[in-house]
């Protein structure tokens, strides 16, 4: 398990909270804001978890840097729940030890549900990087949860307006095999049945499966207008490698989970053609400058690739963790003179707006997530590279 204590806090609104590679910080002179992040730095979770991870250091390392909050540092503390539920839930009263304000974490949606109940019964703010709605709807149910990543409920939309344009309202689905996989298909069709979409099949396959030929002979057989993949690396990958190999010729589309630009370089030219539900960062060259997010999209995109070239390409996830320390950032900002609680920062968080590199983020006390539809892009791949589709 790796364990970072990091010590930061920030001058800068988050759309231009850095511009160079994360050096030592610069400790303020106040006390230290306590907070604490779980994280999937290994395991499955992975490919997810260390760009948040990275970022999270990246921001908070540049708010310090900057001299804090008000004077005030912010200490940092991250754990690796390993992708696993249980480590998940023995990370956060790990943390708990520490009394932290906040709590993020973590980017998977099973190790999230488990910390839900956690956060509510030790009121404590929990700020989730999972994509399911089920973390934080319905809110009265989840009165200490936020969560910063575009709901699936919204990849979801995106993506039907784009298909049925195309006539693909009939379609099939392989979806990995817990609640990441499960709420996402569910949300996907409870959000379009009004337009018509049915499932024509379903099967699951497991987050490190290493073959999908079954799942994919059932959707050959079920002969839908398109097939959705609700999945993550590995199996995202594995899934396109039985795709081609055996031949199937309907739209191939991935669900966010997938906005990865290792998938690419995994994939090599397999995947283009394929159509990925994605954030700006994939396409930010694609951006008019009109954009409020361009310019702190390359800030960060240029900031990350020269600190943590291992974990390089950028992807969402690593955006989702730099936007997690801004809504902090400007949280605690809306606090400055107050005393600062894990209560009274639960209720800044609810009337907390502030422009991130994802997009602009608008919370209330009716809806504890941020980003809408419309911050999503459909792209499709082609030479490797994610390119906007109307």
């Amino acid at each position: 398990m790796r364990s970072s204590l990091r010590f930061a806090a920030g001058a800068l609104g988050l759309t231009l909270l850095l511009s160079v590679a994360p050096g030592r910080p610069v400790a303020a002179a106040g006390e230290p804001y306590v907070i604490g992040a779980i994280l999937s730095e290994s395991g499955p979770g992975a490919t997810l978890g260390r760009p948040e991870a990275d970022s999270m250091q990246l921001a908070v390392d540049a708010i310090n840097k900057d001299g804090g909050i008000a004077g005030r540092p912010i200490k940092l503390t991250i754990l690796d729940d390993q992708s696993d539920a249980t480590t998940a839930v023995n990370d956060f009263r790990q943390l708990q030890d520490q009394h932290p304000i906040a709590i993020f974490g973590t980017p998977l949606t099973p190790t999230s549900l488990a910390l839900v109940p956690l956060a509510d019964n030790a009121e404590i703010p929990l700020v989730t990087f999972a994509s399911s709605a089920s973390t934080v709807v319905p809110v009265d149910q989840h009165k200490w949860v936020f969560k910063v990543p575009i709901n699936d409920t919204e990849v979801a939309k995106a993506l039907q307006a784009y298909m049925k344009k195309h006539g693909q309202t009939k379609v099939s689905f392989i979806y990995r095999n817990d609640d990441y996989g499960k709420t996402g298909v569910a949300h996907f069709l409870e959000a379009g049945k009004a337009d018509g979409f049915t499932q024509i099949s379903a099967d699951a396959i497991d987050a490190g499966a290493g073959d999908a030929t079954t799942q994919l002979t059932h959707v050959k057989s079920a002969n839908p207008q398109a097939l959705i993949c609700w999945t993550t690396l590995p199996s995202a990958n594995v899934i396109l490698r039985g795709f081609r190999e055996l031949g199937l010729t309907m739209p191939l589309y991935y669900s966010d989970g997938a906005a990865t630009g290792v998938f690419p370089k995994q994939a090599g030219p397999a995947i283009d053609g394929a159509y990925i539900a994605t954030m700006k960062v994939n396409v930010v060259d694609q951006l008019p400058n009109s954009d409020p997010t361009k310019k702190p999209l390359q800030a960060y995109i240029a900031a990350f690739d020269a600190g943590y070239p291992k974990d390089a390409p950028v992807s969402i996830f690593g955006t989702w963790g730099y936007d997690g320390v801004g809504f902090l950032k400007a949280a605690l900002e809306k606090l400055h003179g107050k005393n600062v609680t894990p209560a009274t920062l639960r209720d800044a968080f609810e009337t907390t707006t502030f422009v991130g590199v994802s997009g602009t983020f608008h919370y209330s006390a009716s809806q504890h997530f941020g980003l809408s539809e419309s911050d999503v892009v459909v792209s499709q791949l082609h030479d490797g590279k994610f390119t906007i589709v109307k």
